[in-house]
């Protein structure tokens, strides 16, 4: 009903309002009054006043639930991408955990590095198992890894090389504390303090089938890869020292 108010009024206030430009000039003083009062009145005619403030109010409670709608669905939304980021940080957990209890169970009992010392080190200060170590290095894949039509072939990984600070930032971790590839423990338990070398790292000893993939499931290391790195013991330290003022052993 109110719509048809509101249509039926609008209708004759356009009608007339098409009428006044014709009505210009003294000689149609009177009839333009009167158009004015026409159009005075009907404007403010109470049934289309609260046709006209119904419709107003319709189409803010419209809004408004449009805007709840809105916000629910992203809240929906948030909620469901915030679900879909625990499986899959669940899932790469679940896969790594595997993966390194894979690498336990299918150790052949062979070796699956290959060493060549650019640089001799000390010769006397070398990594015990759970000592802390420091190590500078670059990452690259070997000649002919390939991975979903991809050539990987010596592209660079990673490495500890600062751009800005046009420096290595040694890596810090636990020698066989399990934070790094097998193939690092297995090279640093042989290296001395100093000592640079060339090490091919096969897949058994690096990251096996599974490979490294980032948030978006793009790999960063593929399956099945062989590493190369050139790689330097730059720090050791028993963590059973309690001393503070020994430092690490450092190499310029």
């Amino acid at each position: 009903m109110g719509d048809d108010i509101i249509a039926e009024t609008e209708r004759k206030l356009a009608a007339l309002n098409a009428r006044l430009p014709e009505l210009e000039g003294k000689a149609h003083k009177k009839e333009r009054t009167a158009l004015n009062k026409e159009i005075y009145a009907l404007e403010n005619d109470e049934a289309y006043i609260r046709a006209k403030k119904g419709a107003l109010q319709q189409e803010r409670a419209e809004a408004a639930a449009q805007d709840d709608e809105a916000h629910a669905r992203r809240l929906r939304e948030e909620e469901e991408a915030r679900v879909k980021a625990e499986e899959e940080a669940e899932a790469r957990a679940k896969a790594k955990a595997e993966a390194e209890a894979a690498a336990v169970a299918e150790d052949d009992g062979e070796c699956h590095i290959e060493v060549t010392q650019l640089k001799k080190g000390d010769e006397k200060t070398r990594p015990a198992r759970g000592d802390y170590v420091q190590c500078t290095y670059t990452g690259v894949f070997a000649a002919g890894t390939t991975h979903g039509g991809k050539d990987y072939s010596g592209a660079q990984f990673d490495s500890t090389w600062d751009s800005k600070l046009k420096k290595h930032k040694p890596l810090h971790f636990q020698h066989f504390g399990g934070k790094a590839i097998r193939g690092w423990d297995e090279a640093l338990k042989n290296m001395s303090l100093g000592e640079k070398v060339d090490v091919t790292i096969g897949p058994k000893w690096a990251y096996r089938k599974t490979g490294i993939q980032d948030d978006e499931g793009v790999y960063i290391v593929p399956p099945n890869a062989t590493l190369c790195f050139q790689m330097q013991l730059v720090g050791v330290r028993d963590t059973k020292l309690q001393d503070e003022s020994l430092q690490w052993g450092k190499v310029g």
